[in-house]
């Protein structure tokens, strides 16, 4: 189902972006790069359009956050939000995104993932 997709995972808590990878990487994902928030996220800017799926976070309040999540958004990736807490992204950078809520079984993160990539192929 990912086969050959690169990925860029946006999670501040690492044992969670280990497991996502492991998920990823046993659906046959290439390639994955990380950062702890969209703060960290920002150095791979020129990069977002080159992949194919983020699994991100919701960011945070901050102004740069927000900047460098409409940045990925506009960049074309799918994209799945995962989040504790926020469910609806409706006039965010996110608001197109897949959203699932932590915690979340590896079948749901697989499925949130092919409906982004069906969405952006679409």
């Amino acid at each position: 189902m990912l086969s050959r997709q690169r990925l860029l995972i946006i999670e501040d808590v690492s044992l969670i972006a280990l497991d996502i990878q492991r998920v990823l990487e046993d659906a046959n994902a290439e390639q994955a790069v990380f950062a702890r928030d969209f703060g960290d996220a920002r150095k791979h800017a020129e990069r977002f359009a080159d992949f194919d799926l983020a699994i991100v976070n919701p960011p945070g309040r901050d102004v740069s956050e927000i900047e460098t999540a409409a940045l990925l958004a506009s960049a074309g990736p799918a994209i799945v939000v995962c989040s504790a807490t926020m469910t609806d992204f409706a006039g965010t950078p996110l608001a197109g995104a897949e959203v699932i809520t932590k915690p979340f079984a590896d079948g749901d993160l697989l499925a949130a993932c092919h409906r982004a990539l069906s969405r952006r192929a679409g």
